[in-house]
């Protein structure tokens, strides 16, 4: 069977399509124009191995769905009437990285003030500067990241999908949309590290994201810190339905399997375009490694970040085969009806008759608004119905254009007041705007535009709570009229009323629910886990253990500071286990009693999952491979700049006498720029401002020919060289991990990866790689035959013994090509530091800054609190320096003992001679 064939789009793009060949079957993707959702066709073509694994994965599902899936009603019931509260954290720094529009902005500022109103934590809500008056109106603290979300609406109105048209391509609509993304990755790291207006200190100790933020996950990899996501559609691999933006064409290996599936294929194509600026983030910004192109799509989900979703389980149940470290908390609203006014026109118009039908489409902004206009109004002529119209972003409504009687066109209205005075809405099918219709039990028809949109028209329409949704493209006047005919016919009025009731009476307080999700996976760093299910990795201090896996032990002792509780550590002394707040730690350096350099910045968790290749034979070559053709795009890009060089000099022609001017006027111009007062030049790198973006950067002169292309040949020779220097530790280390990885082939064990982080910690993990390989190979060749006999008789002995030879061949050829991998990635990691050490700096810099400012406003408290703190502090010490002194005199005692053996030794040797 051959799947069906794809539709003949004029100028696809190659980046639109995703095409997955094997013998056994083949898997094809690709971004259809009309609807900009993604179509998905998995082919089964013969049985085989891996064919017949993914049959028992589904018939294993299937049975488990039969038994384990529980009804919606026992869902609401969970969902809503949750368990005992978890503890509350101590204060943090909170950082909450939103991208999107007023719709995605909104829940999160509900949410932010229950954190800093009720449980008095910092909270720093860093988004889109257009956003700026409306969360400091609502008194919370704003970062800008850059962006313009007006700009973002059109752009996605015009590419509804995840891959652009070919002619916004040729606008440059896409490059000028990827110098965005990238100014906010480096808004959203500074957001976690900058100080409020350029002196409050500033440190994010967890973060709170939309995933659509993207640099969460690598700004709190590089900080060590907890990290949670939250949402308004699925974006977690669920059995039950596809992702929102996929369109499932075609499928012949069963349903729950194919929307399983398309999730990680939506993450291919999204890694497709902005894989590229991430790993540029990760390297140049955060020093970090660059993720694997087949590594990345899929790692949230494989981390167990904890995740909120934000919508009623009594519209979208939650998924039987999601885990515990998934919420979902019903919607979330901010109350912004109590103090609205309505215009007097508004007022006067809704006195005048029944409640009217509310048709907007908010903050989409559409290509011809005229068109859209005449669409709607033509509509309300032809119902007769009272309407209220919403002009929004798009521009509906001109000034030129004649208003019919029974309509009342609106600038500007709180949903939550405006929903409670109507009989039922059409719009766009933003999730805030859908959530706050239903919770006023209006019936909705939904006109999508892009995004999660379509997914929330058909939810709606499923629940018979509204008409079925109708595409932008193709939303006609007749169209338009059937809907709102069928929005107040009284099937959907009851169906609304009932979802309605529900949510009001069922699913609680939806900002304060997600606030206590957000407490769950904080407190999941105490009780040991990644999420909370039992597959979930432990949670620790991520010693050399690995991922998620502390020095000492499995599991941890949460965030707090062993001297002050209600304080979060930031810091730990050195070969111990005593963490330290900011304050702990700054009046303890003030007595003298530690310095900065006993100090190290605490990693809570650890969110890189990458172990290395799954076995050495295939991961040696991909890492030859990768670095050879490293080499190769350095050499080959000399003669291109050259090329580009003979070109501009055909174009421009080389006038030198001109270039000397040009140079003389900019190095006059340089010394006649004022020097920038200290203070000044200090504050610069703690503006909240965005850097110049790389459009403009590109608009300054441009260097001289010679000049321009000597430097990009000494850049293109760079890239080459390092290539080929990293090329023996990419290979041997890629080779040791296989060989320590293959075990799990066969269903062995291994041990968690080592942390490696400079050349000290590269020696210990090749000496523990040795040591522990060998000693893991030759037992394993007695151990595992004897555990396969006790559980299974002769053939689980037999059994045992293939697994416990080949894992002996495996884990001591890992011990071997570990000394030398690991090594030499400790010496990579020791030269990187020069490079990333001004990232650590500043994140050093401001922690002491911060217990600086804490201690001020101690002082500030008055006289008894500053002595009981202080107390505190020194009695927490003093446990310390009486358990060191224990630990001293156990060495003591051990090194007398090696010291009297060994004189013994030597005494036995004379009176042998």
């Amino acid at each position: 069977m051959s799947p069906p064939a794809r539709p003949q789009l004029a100028h696809q793009s190659p980046y639109s399509q995703l095409n997955i060949n094997h013998e056994e079957f083949n898997t094809q993707a690709f971004v259809h124009p009309s609807d900009g959702r993604v179509h998905i066709a998995v082919n089964k073509l013969k049985d085989g191995p891996l064919s017949a694994l993914l049959s028992a994965l589904h018939s294993r599902s299937r049975s488990r769905s039969r038994f384990t899936s529980p009804t919606p009603e026992h869902e609401n019931q969970k969902a809503s009437s949750s368990s005992a509260s978890p503890p509350t954290p101590p204060k943090l720094n909170i950082v909450v990285m939103i991208i999107g529009s007023r719709g995605d902005v909104q829940p999160f500022v509900a949410i932010s003030k229950i954190l800093k109103d009720k449980y008095g934590h910092r909270v720093r809500l860093a988004t889109h500067p257009a956003f700026r008056d409306f969360i400091t109106g609502e008194g919370v603290e704003f970062f800008s990241v850059g962006g313009d979300p007006a700009e973002l609406m059109a752009f996605m109105v015009k590419n509804p999908g995840l891959i652009p048209s070919i002619e916004t391509i040729k606008a440059g609509d896409v490059l000028r949309r990827r110098e965005q993304m990238f100014e906010m990755f480096l808004g959203f790291w500074r957001a976690c590290v900058e100080p409020k207006d350029g002196y409050y200190p500033f440190v994010a100790d967890a973060i709170i994201a939309n995933p659509p933020s993207f640099a969460h996950v690598h700004c709190a990899e590089k900080l060590g810190i907890p990290l949670h996501l939250m949402f308004t559609f699925p974006y977690s691999p669920t059995q039950t339905m596809p992702h929102p933006l996929a369109m499932i064409q075609s499928s012949n290996l069963g349903k729950d399997y194919t929307n399983a599936i398309s999730y990680p294929m939506i993450d291919m194509m999204t890694w497709q375009g902005l894989g590229d600026l991430v790993n540029k983030f990760r390297q140049n910004t955060l020093g970090l490694e660059p993720v694997a192109t087949l590594w990345a799509p899929g790692m949230i989900s494989r981390l167990k970040v904890p995740f909120t979703y934000m919508w009623s389980p009594a519209l979208i149940p939650k998924p039987y085969d999601w885990g515990d470290h998934i919420d979902v908390t019903g919607f979330v609203f901010l109350d912004l009806a109590s103090s609205y006014e309505p215009p007097q026109e508004l007022a006067d118009f809704l006195d005048a008759g029944p409640p009217p039908v509310y048709i907007g489409f908010g903050s989409i902004v559409v290509d011809d608004p005229d068109a859209l206009t005449q669409t709607i109004f033509t509509a309300i002529k032809s119902t007769g119905v009272r309407t209220l119209v919403s002009k929004g972003w798009g521009g509906i409504g001109s000034e030129d254009t004649e208003i019919p009687e029974n309509v009342c066109m609106l600038d500007n209205a709180p949903h939550d007041w405006l929903f409670s005075k109507v009989s039922a809405v059409v719009h766009h099918g933003g999730a805030g705007t859908t959530a706050i219709g239903l919770y006023h039990g209006r019936p909705t028809m939904i006109v999508p535009f892009f995004g999660d949109q379509a997914f929330w028209g058909s939810m709606v329409a499923n629940a018979g709570a509204g008409a079925d949704p109708v595409p932008h493209k193709e939303l006609t006047a007749e169209k338009l009229a059937d809907g709102i005919k069928k929005l107040l016919s009284e099937e959907c009025q009851l169906a609304a009323g009932k979802i309605s009731k529900q949510i009001r009476e069922d699913d609680g307080d939806g900002a304060e629910n997600a606030v206590m999700s957000f407490f769950k996976g904080i407190e999941a760093l105490k009780k040991g886990k990644r999420g909370l299910s039992d597959s979930g990795k432990e949670w620790g201090e991520g010693g050399p253990r690995g991922p998620g896996e502390g020095k000492w032990g499995s599991g941890g002792p949460g965030i707090r500071c062993s001297f002050l509780e209600e304080k979060v550590a930031v810091w730990r002394i050195r070969r111990t286990k005593v963490r330290l707040s900011a304050l702990a730690a700054w009046l303890l350096v003030q007595d003298g009693k530690l310095t900065w350099k006993d100090l190290r910045l605490i990693r809570h968790t650890e969110w890189n999952d990458f172990d290395g290749p799954g076995e050495p034979f295939t991961g040696g070559i991909t890492a030859l491979a990768g670095s050879i053709a490293g080499v190769a795009k350095g050499i080959v890009t000399v003669p291109y700049t050259w090329y580009k060089g003979a070109r501009r000099l055909d174009s421009e022609g080389l006038d030198l006498a001109r270039e000397i001017r040009n140079r003389s006027k900019s190095r006059s111009r340089s010394h006649s720029r004022p020097t920038n007062h200290p203070s000044t030049s200090e504050s610069k790198p703690h503006s909240s401002s965005p850097s110049p973006s790389p459009s403009s950067r590109s608009q300054r002169e441009k260097d001289p020919i010679p000049q321009e292309i000597a430097k990009n040949t000494s850049k293109a020779l760079s890239k080459a060289a390092r290539a080929g220097a990293r090329a023996p530790m990419e290979v041997s280390l890629a080779v040791a991990q296989g060989f320590h990885n293959a075990p799990r082939l066969f269903g062995d064990e291994v041990r968690h990866p080592y942390r490696i982080t400079g050349l000290q910690s590269g020696l210990r993990a090749a000496g523990k790689e040795f040591a522990l390989g060998v000693y893991d190979g030759v037992t394993g060749i007695v151990t595992k035959p004897y555990h396969g006999a006790k559980e299974g008789g002769a053939a689980g002995f037999v059994k045992g013994l293939g697994r416990g030879v080949a894992g002996g061949v495996l884990k001591t050829n890992a011990a071997t090509a570990g000394v030398v991998g690991f090594t030499l990635k400790g010496v990579h990691m020791e030269v990187r530091k020069g490079k990333d050490r001004g990232v650590g700096e500043v994140v050093h810099r401001e922690r002491i800054r911060q217990g600086e400012a804490e201690a001020r406003e101690l002082q500030s408290m008055g006289e008894d609190v500053v002595k009981e703190v202080k107390r505190r502090v020194e009695e927490g010490w003093g446990l310390v320096e009486e358990e060191k002194k224990v630990r001293e005199v156990g060495d003591g005692r051990w090194r007398r003992r090696r010291e009297r053996k060994k004189g013994e030794r030597g005494e036995k040797k004379k009176l042998g001679e």
